[in-house]
């Protein structure tokens, strides 16, 4: 029962965890709703460093690359490779190694560790109730993980638009499961793009 009862507990607790959060920023001087078409933003030591620090090969940026193409086009928004645009595309990555420590309690066993007893003797008879308990220490440890998408004016090269995700990465995946979690990460940044004003 108490093996059953911790596992629930670590379930519930990295299922609340998993879920994502955004933040976004953007310039509100900004027409957003003139902007049509755009192309990705020359390689530079950002979307660099970030590939090297996920230790990810082309796959992984493939996939990045595409999923966010993907969306815009869902969107209504054209790449182009040749003409002008309206605005240039970047990502990065951020990981973090997090440490949660949880200490509940564990009742002294499968059931909290209240105690009666009786007893008797010269003066009469006694009666006493006691409660005792003890506690778990749960120690998970995992890693943050942060995709940021960036909208960027192409004539200034500066920021428009920021999206921010971050949520628990899983300790292994198969394609599959890399393609989901890159689609939520992405399906959730540019769900606030273009902002609303």
């Amino acid at each position: 029962m108490r093996k059953y009862l911790l596992s629930f507990i670590v379930i519930v607790f990295i299922t609340s965890c998993s879920s994502l959060t955004l933040d976004t920023d953007y310039d509100k001087s900004i027409d957003f709703s003139s902007l049509k078409t755009y192309r990705w933003h020359a390689q530079n030591k950002y979307n660099t460093a970030s590939q090297q620090y996920l230790k990810v090969n082309n796959l992984m940026d493939q996939r990045i690359r595409s999923t966010i193409n993907q969306q815009l086009k869902t969107q209504g928004y054209i790449l182009e490779s040749t003409k002008k645009v309206d605005f240039l595309v970047n990502y990065s990555v951020v990981i973090e190694d997090k440490t949660d420590i949880h200490t509940y309690n564990n009742y002294n066993g499968y059931y909290p560790g209240f105690r009666y007893g009786t007893g008797f003797g010269y003066y009469g008879h006694s009666m006493g109730i006691g409660y005792s308990s003890a506690s778990d220490i749960q120690v998970i440890y995992y890693q943050q993980g942060t995709l940021i998408i960036d909208i960027i004016n192409p004539e200034t090269d500066q920021l428009m638009w920021r999206g921010a995700a971050d949520g628990r990465l899983p300790k292994s995946a198969n394609k599959a499961e890399k393609d989901k979690l890159i689609q939520q990460y992405v399906t959730k940044i540019l769900s606030d793009f273009p902002p609303k004003k």
